[in-house]
């Protein structure tokens, strides 16, 4: 008997190529996404308006502290980042505190060590107009002001955001440096960007004594930078730009130790800044005082979260009324709620911080006044009830295995719809490893009042 051929399987190839070419490209196909998930989210809408009235997370009391709070953290920031280079800087230089919107990590940006290598800044050229290219933290360098027009800001305006190039970014300016060594008497060098594939950021090259820099035998000891005066931006002897890394040999019986290569870490990464400073020379010296530290410009749309199946696990649907960017904050009068997705329909998801898989930047806020605020780059590893166990590194001004103090925790600078400075909750360090903080979150069942963050307006 002759046997029938099977009919080829049309439609189960076609969806499987249709699902291939929804994970591979998935920019297409998100608007797609976004319109069927905004529909499957149209019933639990509807059938959410009859649970009740939202309410507002936080009460007047807890409103009034949080502001409170806000309002120490600028403060010591401000205190803390001007304290430093204000030292070597002469008298008639004002600093001018800026809030970071954006460190941009895509390929084209990336400076040394894969870090970024640019910075956006809260304030616009027209509003930076008269301050020196300089840009500090502390006693630190972070890199230089850029001009609209020129160079890799040859794109700006004077209206645009103001631009930082970062000492590692790949066309830095070298900067003249000098190092304390081993034996005591330091030695000059040049510091540039290293490549994005090295292990730091920095490097160190143009030694005085090579034969010297070859028998560095270990890191640690710090770099400053150095003024001569043929440079062509007078940068202050003093300023920090990091500790020293060595990638050699180390010294095995007799034989004595050979550096290959010196690099050079900086006292904080890029991805963790939020709070950075710049100078402005005035004809007199500017009066004693903490300089101002403005909000982010931000506009405040009304908005209602409401717990979905599963809310425990942190994810809530969001009903704005109109578009909402990926990434922008969910608060309530200065408390974090969360991020927001975007849907269609004037819909969106909102996930909670302790139900976050992704790297953020923090602020610790210790609760001795007289420590500095701490920007942290950290990512939620667990999860337990309200409590995240939040996983971080920090700023390299500390020794190593340094552990946190108690205090509370902020949002630093994850994008422009989800500035600095929005209380998340109360942080403990956990009591055996030394990177690990216990970060409770208040929540509250039921539909409640909130407002997105969405860049543009002014808060």
């Amino acid at each position: 008997m002759r046997k029938k051929p099977a009919a080829f399987p049309v439609g189960l190839y076609s969806m499987l190529l249709f699902a291939l070419c929804w994970l591979t490209l998935p920019a297409v196909f998100a608007p797609i996404e976004r319109w069927l998930v905004g529909c499957a989210c149209l019933p639990p809408r509807t059938i959410s308006a009859w649970f009740g009235e939202p309410a507002v997370a936080a009460a007047p009391s807890a409103q009034q502290r949080l502001l409170e709070l806000g309002e120490e953290l600028r403060r010591r920031i401000a205190e803390h980042d001007v304290a430093g280079a204000s030292r070597l800087l002469p008298a008639t230089y004002e600093p001018v505190c800026c809030a970071v919107l954006d460190a941009p990590r895509d390929t084209a940006r990336r400076g040394g060590g894969g870090q970024p290598g640019e910075l956006r800044l809260d304030h616009s050229y027209e509003e930076l107009d008269g301050c020196c290219e300089l840009v500090t933290k502390g006693d630190a360098l972070l890199g230089f002001l850029q001009r609209p027009g020129i160079g890799i800001a040859d794109g700006d305006r004077p209206q645009d955001p103001a631009r930082v190039m970062l000492c590692n970014h790949r066309a830095a300016r070298p900067v003249y440096a000098e190092m304390a060594m081993p034996e005591g008497a330091a030695m000059h060098l040049v510091v540039a960007a290293a490549a994005a594939v090295d292990p730091a950021p920095l490097r160190a090259d143009l030694w005085e004594d090579p034969y010297r820099a070859a028998r560095l035998g270990r890191g640690g000891q710090i770099v400053y930078t150095r003024t001569i005066p043929e440079a062509t931006v007078l940068v202050p002897s003093g300023l920090q730009l990091g500790r020293s890394r060595v990638w050699g040999y180390e010294q095995q019986g007799d034989d004595e130790a050979m550096a290959i290569g010196v690099f050079v870490v900086p006292p904080i990464e890029p991805r963790a800044l939020s709070f950075v400073v710049l100078w402005r020379q005035t004809a007199e010296p500017p009066p004693a005082g903490t300089p101002e530290l403005r909000s982010n410009r931000v506009q405040r749309l009304p908005a209602t979260v409401y717990d979905l199946p599963g809310a425990a696990y942190g994810r809530h649907l969001l009903v704005v009324g109109q578009a909402v960017p990926d990434g922008a904050a969910v608060v309530d009068n200065g408390l974090f709620l969360g991020t927001a997705r975007g849907l269609a329909l004037g819909t969106g998801l909102m996930t909670s911080f302790i139900a976050s898989r992704h790297r953020w930047s923090l602020i610790l806020m210790p609760d001795d006044p007289r420590e500095r605020p701490r920007e942290l780059e950290g990512e939620i590893v667990r999860t337990e009830h309200n409590d995240g166990w939040l996983r971080w590194c920090s700023d390299r001004w500390s020794t190593a295995h340094e552990r946190l103090l108690p205090g509370y925790l902020f949002t630093g600078s994850n994008g422009s719809s989800c500035p600095a400075g929005l209380w998340i909750g109360r942080a403990e360090p956990h009591p055996y490893e030394h990177d690990l903080l216990r970060v409770t979150t208040p929540r509250e069942p039921g539909p409640r009042a909130a407002q997105v963050l969405v860049a543009g307006g002014r808060s």
